[in-house]
């Protein structure tokens, strides 16, 4: 892939991208591990975070990652 195929690959990525909100139970042992790259609230054991992504999949995707590298 070319600079320019790449740059309208990230340009369509970037137009395309929705809102997504993700809720989650508190796990076990969760620790904040540097910075939260999206909006998040927890509220008791309720974990809810705003996620951009292509689809709901990538959305929940991405909170699982960031609470693994958390656990």
């Amino acid at each position: 892939m070319n600079s320019v195929e790449l740059a309208n690959a990230l340009i369509k990525r970037a137009k395309n991208l929705q809102e997504f909100t993700v809720t989650q139970t508190l796990p076990e042992g969760f620790r904040f591990n540097g910075l939260i790259p999206f909006d998040m609230k927890i509220t008791g054991k309720v974990m809810t975070a705003t996620i951009y992504a292509i689809d709901e999949e990538e959305a929940n995707k991405k909170f699982d990652k960031f609470l693994k590298d958390c656990i």
